[in-house]
């Protein structure tokens, strides 16, 4: 039953007293409330039906096509986890045409998603120069006190630690991108892997942009190398493939960069497969069926360590003692109901004999 609406409603108030009206709040302004609203609720359980949400909200022109490009790009930067579920709502979304562009052979949403990676890819590059310039400019400043160049120093870090992380998870996003076929191998090769490693030929490269490599390859490494069959290709995926490698035996890399590296060359050599699956979001059923079935490893465990347990319990028990009797356990009984052992030079009797019923 629909609710009817008061003629008193509460309203929230803007800074100047006066009552915010729903109804004048701008197009732009509720449909980024809205779908907010909707990915902040989103799962693989509910991805379904979400999604025909986020369709009926009425993206009908370029401002408001942009707004929801913006929204779902930072959502997918910003929580990496979730990155396969927001290219795969972009892969829906990509079916948004306007009635003037119907003939387009690319969809305007996939067209301004693409254009949105494209420049936060080359804004990431500019955006770390210009800061580890900085922490360099920094470091050779003699005229600050300690602690004030150690503040400044911890704000520049502050800054590459979000720097990293968009990094990550914009090549992150652009992967799964490409694993659902709104990329190119060329566009991955050329454009992404070529301009990550540009610089080697300069010198070293910064470790996030090696990070950046490995997680590029470790996502698209499968689907990549079977689509690179032409001669062409394949020599362009080997050899970015055999400069990323070589930089696994710099020594002037952490420990940790260099068995990233590693890990990467030896799941190519596995053909892509990993050696362990990272978790990542699931549903709820899929959820309970990986629990019935640990629990059910658990108990074929006990119930395998049990029957270990009485087989050799039973086989000491066959084993003679020293004096060559055989020894009893709780599994064999050492004399019958009927038979009245003599091992210790007198019979032992029942209450049944016994003349004074003991």
């Amino acid at each position: 039953q629909t609710r009817k609406k008061s003629n008193n409603a509460w309203l929230t108030k803007r800074e100047d007293g006066t009552k915010k009206d729903p109804a004048k709040v701008p197009d732009s302004k509720l449909l980024r409330g809205n779908i907010v609203a909707i990915l902040n609720k989103i799962t693989p359980q509910n991805f379904k039906d979400l999604s025909v949400q986020i369709l009926q909200l009425g993206i009908d022109n370029m401002d408001k096509l942009e707004v929801a490009v913006e929204i779902i790009f930072e959502k997918a930067v910003l929580e990496p986890l979730y990155s396969q579920t927001y290219a795969n709502l972009c892969k829906i979304m990509g079916a948004i045409k306007f009635p003037e562009e119907q003939n387009a052979k690319v969809s305007p949403f996939r067209k301004t998603l693409l254009n949105r990676c494209q420049k936060e890819f080359f804004r990431e590059k500019s955006d770390g120069d210009k800061l580890n310039k900085k922490m360099d400019e920094l470091q050779a400043r003699t005229d600050l006190a300690e602690n004030e160049k150690q503040a400044q120093m911890e704000e520049l870090l502050f800054q590459s630690s979000k720097f990293k992380r968009r990094m990550l998870g914009n090549i992150n996003f652009i992967g799964e991108l490409f694993n659902l076929g709104m990329l190119s191998s060329k566009i991955i090769l050329s454009q992404c892997i070529g301009n990550l490693l540009a610089k080697r030929a300069q010198g070293k490269l910064d470790e996030e942009v090696v990070e950046c490599l490995a997680k590029l390859f470790s996502t698209v490494g499968l689907k990549l190398e079977n689509e690179c069959k032409d001669e062409l290709k394949k020599r362009a995926f080997e050899k970015s493939f055999g400069d990323f490698k070589e930089l696994g035996s710099n020594s002037n890399y952490a420990y940790r960069i260099r068995f990233m590296i590693q890990d990467v060359v030896e799941l190519r050599d596995n053909n892509w497969v990993p050696r362990r699956i990272v978790s990542g979001p699931q549903r709820i059923d899929g959820i309970h069926r990986e629990h019935a079935k640990e629990e059910q490893e658990e108990l074929q465990k006990m119930e395998a360590a049990v029957a270990s347990s009485c087989r050799e319990s039973k086989s000491r028990a066959d084993l003679p003692d020293k004096r060559g009797a055989p020894r009893y356990s709780r599994f064999s009984a050492p004399y019958s109901r009927n038979e009245t052992p003599q091992r210790f030079g007198y019979s032992i009797c029942t209450m049944q004999d016994s003349d004074d019923g003991y």
